[in-house]
């Protein structure tokens, strides 16, 4: 028997929890379904935990081929750990797939080690390898497969529309159930797919091999789900490129519910919903996020640009359509985020800052994603001729771990991101980032975000100009808390080399934070010196004292904070109704009316550590950083 093992090394949150290695189980359940594979191979572990390499090592025994599934997250460590298994065994076959694999040789020339490499799907392909190296070693008519010969690489032909209906499916087939006692101590999150393909072409993508949606049988899905549930899985990731575009999504968001109430697992059931927003994304939506298995539901934009949106092939819905769509989900208490990419072709600063103050004026209050432009070597902005075409320049930067621990055995992984394009210059891309933290700390996660509303509701000043004289005065605001947070994320961001673009404070755990997210937490921890520092600028925009002081204090009362579940304050202005008509698309003037409002929640925290982990880490796309977000939370008492 020919000892096969995988390498698809993730980094733990914590060091406690971690994903199942799904794609490894995938390609082995289809390989051991053939009679003659089964019988010639032996197919020992799987290396997921992502240990000390020379520790793992010393557990091979006589390996014949190791199996290698990358992604940006591991390829640094996977090509280190092939390399010593080379140096050791040099008789042993080394596979490389995934999507840290690029379509062409150039990837084989670089890495001397690696025998084969697999771009694209990697069932057939892989298994259609472990047949040829039984007989005669002819790998010419294997899709997806590049290999050395004497007389260079060869990178055959790509094929991806395989039938996926008799895939076997590695938790049904018992691929990982050793797995749960032999690591007792581990949370084990899961990975499902109920389909592969994606229609859409968006050029920062490499997501889908295929056009066309091919779907996994629903009685299949049902059953891993069953699976998921008797083996308590707490997190189960939907990988469909687009949940909700298949009307059966709604069978299956059903069928999550129905399991989970029998034993409370898969605790969250978390999709990538469909691209374009309709009526199926809103009932799969609505049916697990009411039930308490999703954090909200995509409202996906990437960019306000049309010329972006044209360079990116990306067509989105007009801002009418979104701002009807934003209030249908608030009006059933569902919440939403929106997705914004920092760094495409065609983007301005201005139309960055412009597009991120639009979502705001159709409604998107609770949560706005921004994301660093990544470069993958499988979509088309990986292409040097569209990069060279749009003037797009990148920086390597370390990947420094947002929401895991920092030191992942002492091997750095990197990622490829955009720091300046023809549209946008360096410069701006540092201003266009720190406007986009001050928007997403100050408003989508609630500091001043009612100082905000008002003002534009009232006194007609647009987001755009309220958050670019905020950003403005705190870094001028010389010698002040806030300056020094935020000048520390300027720095950060103008170094384009180290790029440690993560924020950590111990008394927030072990993990690293977006920008955003650390702007927050220590606001919060430093609230009485943020309130004192932060009055002069609130001060210029004249509301009258009364008001003002009143305001202040419902803006501080609906924070929510460690440790307080419960509150009571009186208020000469019914604020709480004035800000929900307004997130539901209403606008009515401020009542002035004696009320008292009660809060009392069921969210507890009894540490900033857990605070943070929880309602940042957690919560913060439910916008669980406000009381005034928890259904039934806060209740409101008029005096006569």
């Amino acid at each position: 028997m020919k000892n096969i093992y995988f390498v698809q090394a993730a980094i733990s949150r914590d060091n406690f929890t971690v994903y199942l290695p799904y794609a490894s189980g995938c390609l082995i359940a289809f390989a051991m379904q053939d009679a003659e594979i089964a019988a010639n191979y032996k197919f020992k572990d799987i290396f997921f935990m992502r240990e000390k390499i020379d520790t793992a090592l010393k557990s091979l025994k006589e390996p014949y081929l190791v199996a290698f599934s990358c992604s940006i997250g591991n390829i640094e460590y996977s090509k280190i750990f092939a390399q010593k298994i080379k140096e050791t065994y040099p008789a042993c076959q080394i596979i490389f797939g995934g999507h840290g694999v690029s379509n062409n040789v150039e990837f084989l020339e670089k890495h001397p080690f690696i025998d084969f490499s697999v771009c694209g799907e990697g069932e057939h392909a892989f298994s259609a390898l472990l047949k040829s190296l039984l007989h005669d070693r002819c790998f010419d008519n294997i899709n997806n497969l590049a290999y050395r010969t004497e007389q260079g690489i060869i990178n055959n032909e790509a094929s991806n529309n395989f039938e996926i209906e008799s895939y076997p499916s590695p938790y049904l087939t018992g691929i990982f159930d050793s797995l749960f006692s032999k690591y007792p101590d581990i949370e084990f999150h899961a990975i499902i797919e109920t389909n592969r393909g994606c229609p859409y072409n968006c050029a920062f993508c490499e997501w889908c091999f295929t056009k066309n949606i091919r779907f996994f049988p629903l009685e299949r899905v049902k059953k891993e789900i069953d699976w998921m549930s008797k083996n308590h899985i707490e997190y189960c990731y939907c990988a469909d490129a687009n949940f909700g575009i298949a009307a059966r999504d709604i069978e299956i968001a059903k069928y999550v519910i129905s399991t989970r109430k029998i034993n409370g697992y898969p605790g969250i059931f978390r999709p990538t919903y469909a691209k374009n927003s309709n009526d199926t994304v809103f009932e799969a939506g609505r049916i697990l996020n009411l039930n308490g298995a999703d954090k909200g539901v995509t409202i996906a934009y990437q960019s306000l640009s049309e010329k972006t949106l044209e360079l990116i092939g990306r067509k989105e819905m007009d801002m009418n359509s979104f701002s009807e769509l934003q209030q249908k989900y608030s009006s059933a208490g569902i919440p939403t985020y929106t997705e914004i990419i920092l760094g495409l072709p065609g983007e301005t600063y201005e139309s960055f800052c412009r597009g991120l103050c639009l979502l705001l004026d159709a409604g998107q209050h609770n949560s706005i994603a921004v994301y660093q432009c990544q470069i993958y070597c499988n979509a088309l902005m990986g292409n040097a001729e569209y990069q060279k075409k749009h003037g797009i320049m990148t920086s390597k930067v370390p990947i420094n771990g947002a929401h895991y621990i920092a030191d992942p055995n002492g091997i750095q992984e990197y990622f490829d991101v955009v720091v300046a394009t023809a549209d946008m210059n360096a410069d701006e891309w540092v201003k266009a980032n720190m406007f986009s933290v001050v928007l997403q700390a100050f408003h989508n996660m609630g500091l001043l975000r009612c100082f905000a509303l008002y003002l534009y509701y009232e006194n007609g000043i647009s987001y755009y100009t309220f958050y670019n004289l905020l950003l403005t005065y705190i870094l001028n605001a010389e010698g002040t808390f806030l300056q020094k947070l935020f000048l520390d994320f300027k720095n950060r961001f103008d170094d384009k080399e180290t790029g440690v673009w993560i924020y950590r404070n111990e008394k927030f755990g072990g993990i690293g934070w977006y920008f955003e997210e650390g702007a927050f937490l220590e606001i919060l921890y430093s609230e009485n010196i943020f309130w004192n520092e932060i009055s002069s600028f609130l001060n210029q925009f004249n509301i009258s004292e009364e008001l003002f002081q009143e305001l202040l204090a419902y803006q501080k009362f609906i924070i929510r904070r460690p440790l307080i579940v419960s509150a009571s304050a009186d208020f000469s202005y019914d604020f709480l109704n004035y800000f929900e008509n307004i997130y539901c698309g209403e606008h009515h003037s401020l009542e002035k009316r004696k009320c008292r409002i009660d809060i009392s929640t069921s969210i507890t925290t009894s540490s900033w550590e857990e605070y943070a982990f929880k309602i940042v880490l957690g919560g913060k796309r439910r916008g669980e950083t406000l009381y005034t977000n928890e259904k039934d939370c806060a209740v409101i008492k008029y005096y006569m």
